[in-house]
């Protein structure tokens, strides 16, 4: 078993291995998925809002359980970052189906039977983002709350030092400008529609799932004046018809 010794040793490694390539955030996330012995791994902050961001995967199939998520506003990440508390998945089990069904689906098309575990990563009394890990294939034990709480607690420190994430979300500069495009669009269908952010970004991500594609591509269409989500608004608006 992986004591919280070994945890802060590992994690401190990863933050002097300055010679490394790899931002320090990718290099985190690998440590990460490591210590929980998972097969891939993500940490996503900011996770229900506009300028959510994921600055690490540590595989295409990490990345890609994230972006559902994004998309359907569901899923262990989301409910982890709302909640403050760590959430595990065990999708093909009958308990995740009716939670988040739609996740559920997507999920399953990537990685079949597996296990996922979504651990908030604190800010003081706030939450940062979420450490996502999967392992593939049914039965894998739920990792430690303690272990997973001082997993957590140092890697937020870690990313609160990181130079790339250094400016404020809300400035969208270095690392955050990957989102910016979300943000930006969002504030435009408020001015344009007369509409709430919360609702805005909720159009986004329909749209996004209607045509299967990401929250950043639906953005950048608003942003480029190719898609008009107008109708798609009126219709959210507008109050269901008695018979």
């Amino acid at each position: 078993m992986t004591t919280r010794a070994e945890v802060t040793s590992r994690l401190a490694a990863a933050v002097a291995d300055a010679g490394s390539a790899a931002p320090l955030a990718q290099r985190l996330g690998e440590t990460c998925r490591s210590i929980l012995d998972g097969d891939g791994a993500a940490i996503t902050l900011a996770y229900t809002l506009p300028q959510r961001l994921t600055v690490c995967s540590t595989d295409a199939v990490a990345g890609t359980l994230e972006d559902p998520q994004d998309v359907l506003g569901e899923g262990p990440g989301v409910d982890a970052y709302r909640t403050a508390g760590t959430v595990v998945a065990r999708l093909g089990s009958d308990g995740s189906g009716p939670v988040w069904p739609l996740f559920t689906e997507a999920a399953r098309r990537e990685v079949g039977r597996a296990t996922v575990v979504a651990i908030p990563v604190p800010m003081g009394s706030d939450v940062l983002g979420v450490l996502t890990a999967y392992r593939c294939g049914p039965g894998h034990p739920e990792p430690e709350a303690a272990l997973t709480a001082h997993l957590a607690a140092a890697v937020g420190a870690a990313l609160l030092r990181d130079p790339d994430l250094a400016e404020p979300p809300g400035e969208f500069t270095g690392a955050w400008a990957g989102r910016a495009e979300v943000h930006q669009a969002t504030g435009f269908l408020v001015a344009q529609l007369g509409i709430s952010p919360d609702d805005a970004l909720a159009l986004l991500r329909a749209r996004a799932y209607a045509d299967d594609v990401t929250v950043a591509d639906v953005a950048r269409q608003v942003l480029e004046r190719t898609l008009d989500l107008s109708a798609q608004a009126r219709d959210r608006r507008r109050p269901p018809t008695g018979r």
